[in-house]
């Protein structure tokens, strides 16, 4: 029987006090990516009044905020947007496999790998995301970046697989499937151990749980609005 294996319940807080420390803006309790790198926060469980304040310092008024786990009330002025009910899975389990028909992603790729997020909307990406992790993609004959998948939170032990994108016409392939082997590969090859998020309404945690990630958290992520 497979030993159940999870990664931390806050996989923002551990990467930014951790392996990702070099991107952390942190005030008081309350952390978050540089914003040209990520749009993730850290929090405590329970935010006192100086949590709150923390916040609204570091994410700059008008600005949204997404708050794991958090379902009290707000304070006077602060604004709830929408909820998403997150879902975490663990790749403890997941088979890796290094793929050389894959090509390493970088900087000079930034601006084919944000088209490629522009048509298919798998989430938050910016600019400086790939500076986060290993990132991975698959070209057409035509030379054109047709699917990625790469690195993001970095937790220790873990390493988070996001970004996984297929363009509409290259759908059918299995192409999600062998990058996202393929990154699980580049993060158990330094000793750790990939994961991943999704929401409850996204039909790929069905190709997640045939690939044999187990969920293990579901918590809802409140998206508010700083006065």
């Amino acid at each position: 029987m497979a030993v159940h294996v999870r990664p931390p319940a806050d996989p923002v807080g551990e990467a930014l006090r951790g392996p990702q420390a070099r991107f952390a803006q942190w005030r008081g309790r309350v952390g978050r990516y540089d914003p040209e790198v990520s749009i993730f926060y850290a929090h405590p469980e329970v935010l006192e009044p100086r949590d709150w304040a923390d916040l609204r310092e570091v994410a700059g008024p008008g600005s949204t905020v997404g708050l794991r786990g958090y379902a009290g009330p707000l304070p006077t002025g602060w604004t709830h947007l929408r909820t998403f009910r997150l879902l975490m899975y663990s790749g403890a389990h997941v088979q890796p496999q290094v793929d050389d028909d894959t090509v390493v992603l970088g900087a000079a790729d930034v601006d084919e790998m944000l088209a490629v997020i522009a048509e298919t909307q798998p989430g938050p990406f910016a600019r400086r995301t790939v500076e986060l992790g290993t990132y991975r993609g698959l070209r057409d004959t035509d030379g054109r970046l047709i699917a990625m998948a790469g690195e993001r939170m970095r937790p220790p032990g873990w390493g988070e697989i996001s970004a996984v994108a297929t363009l509409p016409r290259a759908r059918g392939r299995g192409l999600a499937q062998r990058l996202i082997r393929a990154v699980a590969a580049d993060i158990t090859a330094r000793g750790d151990l990939p994961f991943l998020h999704t929401t409850a309404d996204n039909p790929a945690h069905a190709l997640y749980e045939h690939m044999g990630f187990e969920l293990v958290e579901e918590v809802d992520l409140a998206i508010v609005e700083v006065p």
